[in-house]
């Protein structure tokens, strides 16, 4: 099959359609090969994709894939797709999870004007300002209040 001249617009389709997909991947719990798997291309492909190194050939597998991923209605922070789990230490105590951004550090709740509110240390993510600490905890876990 030979390569096809594309314009400037479709090219900048294609690659917004790969930033939306690179999104998906870095917010969702999910891995590349898992996400090339339901697209059906393999790991590497997806991977030179992320990396800017080529351009898929046939973007509407993406956008198909992504368009198929149910949207969760809710104002917690957890990404589409974000199964909620309520972790818990021994007490049984009710705990913040890790950053749905950076995924490097685990969330605090703190005490802000008008209530409180789940945030990062680690790259600063906020999440919705609740009236009570446990409403805040379960937004920042991405429980749907």
């Amino acid at each position: 099959m030979a390569n096809k001249r594309r314009s400037i617009e479709e090219l900048k389709g294609i690659d917004a359609v790969v930033e939306r997909l690179r999104d998906f991947i870095r917010l969702i719990y999910v891995t590349g090969a898992e996400v090339a798997r339901h697209i059906g291309v393999r790991d590497s492909t997806l991977y030179s994709w992320l990396q800017g190194e080529s351009r898929p050939s046939r973007p509407e597998r993406i956008t198909a894939f992504l368009n198929s991923i149910p949207a969760e209605s809710g104002s917690g922070v957890a990404p589409t797709g974000y199964e909620y789990r309520e972790y818990k230490n021994w007490g049984d105590i009710p705990k913040p999870r890790r950053c749905p951004f950076c995924k490097r550090a685990k969330g605090e709740v703190r005490k802000v004007k008008g209530g409180y509110q789940g945030l990062c240390p680690n790259c600063g993510a906020t999440g919705p300002k609740r009236e009570s600490y446990e409403e805040a905890l379960r937004a920042w876990n991405g429980k749907v209040i």
